[in-house]
């Protein structure tokens, strides 16, 4: 059967590629038939990403539990929908029911990995997003190394320096993943967001659908999602027209029409200036 990367986590101090192959394909985070349906672009690819956001880049590095946090509090914002530990992702028992937004610090510092996979996993699915041939390299080869150091570390002893440089390539790698999902939210931000293509979320699980229909997002009015059709522009709350203000000249006595009150306009009639 033929295997493919769908999510990258981080457990136990190791980075874990989650695979998918055709029996479990239904267990999987990312499944096949939603990876078929994902057309769009990323704004960059993890190998540029540390350049286009150095900061946030940085953050994730340095201190992911914080960066995991606050990029999972703009993606619900964004979409208007109800936090759901690691977006979804292991919909066991309470975990796949909507809870309190400060249930995410726990999440952060306790499933930081899972929580960073769970946002890119939003941002794939909620924004069409699919990797690139280079982003898939690049997520192989970190997931490869490390199980391969991890499963050799069963076996015979891995010296400290070999440890330490595959923690660095999963530091870089979800510094690069959070700096690249952070360039498309700020895109998202300033060009606001429609919901998710309907030809995803027909692909997604059920209580993915469920969360991403109880969302209301900012950008359609705070309408539900289906509210309005996919891609139509928000629509404008339309001013209402005031009545020209009426003013009577007061030297020629003639009527003539003004914008609005507490302005000088000069009468068209005689010239005089005349208050509102």
């Amino acid at each position: 059967s033929r295997i493919r990367p769908s999510a990258v986590a981080r457990s136990g101090g190791s980075v874990c590629c989650v695979l998918s192959w055709q029996p479990l394909i239904a267990k999987m985070p990312i499944q096949q038939e939603v990876a078929q349906q994902l057309s769009g672009h990323w704004k960059v690819g993890l190998f540029e990403a540390p350049c286009s956001s150095p900061l946030q880049f940085c953050l994730a590095c340095w201190c992911p539990c914080c960066a995991v946090y606050n990029q999972r509090m703009q993606l619900l914002d964004l979409t208007g929908e109800p936090y759901v530990c690691c977006a979804g992702l292991c919909p066991c028992g309470p975990l796949g029911e909507p809870q309190d937004r400060n249930c995410m610090i726990l999440e952060a510092c306790c499933c930081t990995s899972l929580a960073l996979s769970g946002n890119r996993f939003m941002v794939q699915t909620r924004f069409d997003k699919e990797n690139t041939a280079c982003d898939d390299c690049i997520l192989w080869t970190v997931c490869l190394i490390d199980c391969f150091v991890t499963i050799a570390s069963c076996f015979i002893e891995i010296p400290e320096e070999i440890r330490l440089l595959v923690d660095c390539m999963n530091m870089i790698t979800m510094g690069c993943m959070h700096a690249q999902q952070d360039v498309e939210i700020q895109d998202i931000k300033k060009n606001g967001y429609q919901g998710p293509n309907p030809a995803i979320l027909g692909m997604l699980p059920p209580h993915q659908q469920s969360m991403i229909q109880q969302g209301k997002p900012p950008g359609m009015g705070g309408q539900p999602y289906g509210a309005q059709p996919y891609g139509a522009p928000q629509q404008q709350p339309q001013m209402q027209q005031q009545p020209p203000v009426q003013v009577q000249c007061g030297n020629c006595r003639q009527v003539f029409g003004a914008p609005q009150r507490g302005m000088q306009i000069q009468c068209p009639f005689c010239q005089t200036a005349n208050m509102t």
